[in-house]
């Protein structure tokens, strides 16, 4: 591909032929997937190109994916090659999950796409200080509103006077750990099923008898049932009703593109200081919320994250944090530390210098 004006063709074209499919498994990505794949590995030639690399798209080697890292990382090595090439150094490194998410794609484009499995090593292996750049799963502060002190009844009646349908999936993202999209493409008729149609590998526990089955919306369309369990969930269900006249209704706006449903969400956020420069949370942080009133429920006991004892017996924590982590559309109970913290670290034994709120991830 050396000076070749047509590589973004021969690209394109590379991704027209492969990018519909997983990276290890025998199925197919969501069209998300596809695009922030497709934009990625543009992104990532054109920045090799800058950087001086008129490589062919099939002789992508490890040295080139050490380069980029380089640079997403701020790695001051590469300064004299960006300053020669007339290429700004970033202000300040790209985030770990960021990078982790180029070289997950990078990664599938060469094991699959031009055999050369292996050849993407963990981010681990590229930086001179691997620690620097490790990924955290346990919350290290409280994302929810309501640690927050953002008063959800206060906010939902903004909502509520700019755009009523926007408010009733805010609701559902309380009231049942839904993320935006799944809210917006919620449809109520079809999605109460009794208990006996759940599968037991899907909730730990038989107390509860109704259950909402998810699937739009959800990450790679996987299937996950939450229980309907208190008077605030069913008035939620009934207010997303509201909104869906037919059988086959759901809550995204008549006449927009699920594209421009979440743009209308997104937007109305911003409008009542839903967003973490001004108030300091996300809509994302219903389902924080969600995740911590569940474990108290379940629990008797605070979350980690909000300075919460440990649960004294081992079984009920274990139970609750795999009932959670299914409920919030997870199969490992690990997982729930993203939300509530790690039970092994509640504020109560950390030293109180580290105990201050750090800004959002």
């Amino acid at each position: 591909m050396s000076n070749n004006p047509n590589w973004k063709r021969k690209l394109q074209d590379k991704i027209n032929e492969h990018n519909r499919q997983h990276g290890r498994k025998p199925k197919g990505v969501s069209n998300k997937t596809m695009h922030e794949r497709a934009c990625s590995l543009f992104r990532s030639f054109t920045l090799l190109r800058r950087l001086g690399y008129q490589i062919d798209l099939n002789n992508l080697a490890g040295r080139h994916i050490q380069m980029l890292v380089d640079y997403w990382t701020g790695n001051a090595r590469i300064a004299d090659r960006c300053r020669q090439r007339g290429v700004a150094m970033l202000e300040r490194p790209h985030s770990t999950p960021y990078i982790e998410q180029q070289l997950s794609f990078l990664r599938v484009y060469a094991d699959t796409w031009i055999g050369k499995p292996g050849m993407v090593h963990p981010l681990a292996d590229y930086v001179d200080d691997p620690a620097r750049f490790k990924r955290s799963y346990t919350a290290k502060e409280d994302r929810s509103w309501e640690g927050n002190q953002v008063e959800f009844t206060s906010i939902v009646e903004k909502v509520e006077a700019i755009d009523p349908r926007v408010a009733a999936q805010l609701a559902l993202q309380l009231a049942f750990g839904f993320r935006r999209k799944e809210a917006v493409m919620f449809m109520p008729h079809l999605a109460v099923v009794p208990a006996e149609s759940v599968p037991t590998s899907q909730h730990a526990s038989d107390r509860y008898a109704v259950f909402l089955r998810v699937r739009r919306g959800t990450k790679g369309g996987r299937l996950r049932f939450v229980a309907v369990r208190n008077d605030e969930q069913r008035s939620a269900l009934d207010l997303a009703l509201q909104f869906a006249p037919r059988p086959s209704s759901h809550l995204g706006h008549p006449g927009l593109s699920l594209k421009q449903s979440l743009k209308r969400f997104d937007y109305v956020m911003q409008k009542v200081g839903i967003t973490k420069r001004q108030l300091g949370v996300t809509a994302h942080g219903l389902r924080h919320q969600f995740a911590h009133e569940f474990h108290f429920e379940l629990t008797g006991v605070q979350a980690p994250v909000r300075g919460g004892d440990v649960c004294a017996d081992p079984e009920i924590l274990k139970a609750a944090l795999l009932e959670i982590a299914r409920q919030l559309g997870h199969s490992r109970p690990q997982i729930t530390n993203v939300y509530l913290g790690s039970p092994a670290r509640s504020a109560h034994s950390v030293p109180p210098s580290e105990t201050k709120k750090e800004a959002p991830a």
